[in-house]
């Protein structure tokens, strides 16, 4: 009499087929991580253009900057939040959040820690004033990042955007590398003027000058 047989893995090649798995997914991990990072980029530029164009149109039809008065304009970077008002007046629906769910990312100010996303400076260029802006945002990817603000001790005002400032003097970045630390920052820009450096991650930046 014939016995059924039935075909099955073992214990073993069950466990190898694990393992492959676990290898696959290990490899694709970080090109999916990476893939996130853009996406989330993209929007965060996006976001930049769409407040941008609401910024300039609010300007066309009130003739000040969207948080300044006739009189003058803030020292420090706005919070966009705090102008949503005249934003959205200059038809912005509504005030877009970065991609990751919290509203804010840190950032490093004078030594000072504090919390914002999207913001922007009023500031000069050729040294007329109050006629320029710049926008920035948090970014993660480092080649699609064209400021840094790498915070040595060094040298704070290589990073630093005031209302004292000229745009045409904005040191945008060709090329981004990392390094071991802060104190690298100005050793790397010295060698290389058209190169930013950074330490962490979180001094990755994206600015938009107009």
């Amino acid at each position: 009499m014939r016995k059924n047989t039935v075909k099955a893995f073992t214990l073993v090649e069950m466990l190898i087929v694990i393992v492959i798995i676990g290898i696959l997914i290990a490899a694709l991990m970080p090109r999916m991580q990476a893939a996130q990072w853009r996406a989330r980029d993209v929007s965060r530029k996006t976001a930049l253009s769409q407040i941008q164009s609401a910024i300039v149109t609010s300007q066309w039809d009130k003739w000040v900057w969207p948080g300044c008065t006739t009189t003058g304009c803030s020292d420090s970077w706005y919070d966009i939040k705090t102008i949503e008002t005249q934003l959205t007046a200059a038809w912005m629906n509504s005030i877009p959040t970065d991609p990751l769910q919290w509203t804010t990312f840190e950032w490093i100010w004078e030594g000072k820690g504090s919390w914002w996303e999207y913001r922007y400076i009023v500031t000069k260029r050729n040294w007329t004033e109050r006629w320029w802006f710049v926008l920035m945002a948090k970014t993660e990817v480092e080649w699609w990042s064209n400021w840094v603000t790498c915070e040595t001790a060094l040298d704070l005002s290589s990073w630093k955007i005031r209302t004292t400032d000229d745009i045409k003097d904005i040191h945008l970045c060709q090329t981004v590398a990392k390094v071991w630390d802060d104190a690298a920052c100005n050793e790397c820009k010295s060698n290389d003027s058209t190169k930013c450096c950074y330490n962490n991650d979180s001094e990755l930046r994206y600015i938009v000058v107009y």
